[in-house]
């Protein structure tokens, strides 16, 4: 078994080493909310250092609000570009990048605009399906062809875009799902995804956001049919309402969800700046919650939300991204800490990224033809 592992190293190294990025980088986006030009970027882990991959014409939010990252089977990446306010029809758009560490074949492209994708609130990649599934979630805008849903993009064809989960009605009875935020993949169980919602929840948070004052709730969603990217089972994994978790707050403003290979998820949460675990059963079934890191604690001082949290599976160890919220220009840095909450590092200060991508992610080993084996490591 080791063997095996040293030659998936090796072989994925090699290709990693070609492509100038290596295990444990971190591809990101950014957003110059001053009117500068929004970029993708690749932080080099052993270095510490930042350069620019993607560019995009200088404008404000309302032109281009990048945030969102996904890689697609061929090893080509998404983003979403979601312009605030959010209009009708839809200025929004999912962009694909072809080669993107290869700075000659790089290739840049409009994937699929326009209404019914109205405000993407981040995106996982379905191999069952082929689908490319996402959270749409136009807000508070008054939209004629408003669509809360999560929905899901056929990448052979992306006029086909099919709507895997419609949001309940509004009179249904709390819990119910509210305003999706994202589309989360389980590392270990597959065709199995985490559907965050900012509201929804059984308890109010009266400390939180006038804006969310529920509190937010995650699903669970299986793909089951791989002809029919609607045909999920669905349910609440769990409340994220004080009366439900034993938590002194209920978590209204969930900005991120990962899943790491210890078979937890782990949480940003803005209202209480902080990070918390949640435990699942072998099932994936929910156990418990945890706080694993304060902020304020972390910070005395100087109020820090945290927002885009990722596992990164080459360092074991959680990132995130944290927004420094008694300033006004609300600088934002690129965070690294143990899973246990301990060890908190910047990697990368005064930047302006808005999600953050693990690369080389696990999917390129099928590239090479080991797909199976980089799965079934994984699953031990």
């Amino acid at each position: 078994m080791i063997r095996r592992n040293m030659l998936i190293l090796a072989i994925a190294g090699a290709a990693a080493s070609a492509n100038a990025q290596n295990f444990g980088d971190i591809l990101y986006t950014s957003n110059d909310r001053n009117g500068g030009q929004d970029t993708i970027n690749l932080l080099d882990y052993s270095g510490l250092s930042s350069s620019t991959l993607v560019s995009f014409p200088a404008g404000p939010l309302s032109a281009q609000r990048l945030s969102g990252v996904a890689m697609g089977p061929t090893g080509e990446f998404y983003f979403n570009n979601s312009p605030f306010p959010t209009t009708d029809p839809s200025t929004a758009s999912i962009i694909r990048v072809d080669n993107i560490f290869n700075p000659g074949l790089r290739t840049t492209s409009t994937f699929a605009s326009s209404d019914p994708i109205q405000s993407v609130g981040g995106m996982a990649y379905d191999p069952l399906t082929n689908n490319l599934l996402f959270a749409n979630n136009p807000g508070s805008e008054n939209l004629s062809n408003r669509v809360e849903a999560i929905l899901g993009i056929d990448l052979a064809n992306p006029a086909n875009i099919s709507t895997v989960r419609e949001q309940p009605p509004f009179g249904d009875p709390l819990p119910r799902d509210f305003a999706y935020t994202a589309v989360h993949p389980d590392r270990l169980r597959a065709n199995n995804y985490y559907i965050g919602t900012a509201d929804g929840g059984v308890d109010t948070n009266p400390n939180g956001n006038p804006s969310n004052p529920q509190a937010g709730l995650i699903n669970r969603m299986v793909m089951n049919n791989p002809a029919d990217p609607t045909d999920i089972s669905y349910e609440l994994l769990v409340d994220l309402s004080a009366s439900v978790t034993g938590l002194s707050d209920s978590l209204s403003l969930v900005r991120g969800v990962a899943s790491a290979d210890n078979g937890n998820l782990y949480i940003a949460e803005n209202d209480t700046r902080s990070l918390y675990e949640i435990e699942l059963d072998g099932n994936g079934d929910y156990v418990s919650i945890s706080k694993i890191a304060d902020l304020d604690t972390l910070h005395s001082g100087t109020r820090f939300q945290p927002m885009g949290i990722i596992y990164n599976e080459f360092t074991g160890k959680l990132n995130y991204i944290e927004q420094n919220i008694d300033i006004a220009s609300r600088d934002r840095r690129i965070v690294e800490i143990n899973l246990d909450g301990s060890g908190h590092t910047v990697l990368l200060d005064n930047t302006e990224a808005s999600s953050l991508y693990a690369v080389p992610a696990p999917s390129a080993f099928a590239l090479l033809g080991l797909g199976g084996m980089a799965a079934a490591r994984r699953r031990r």
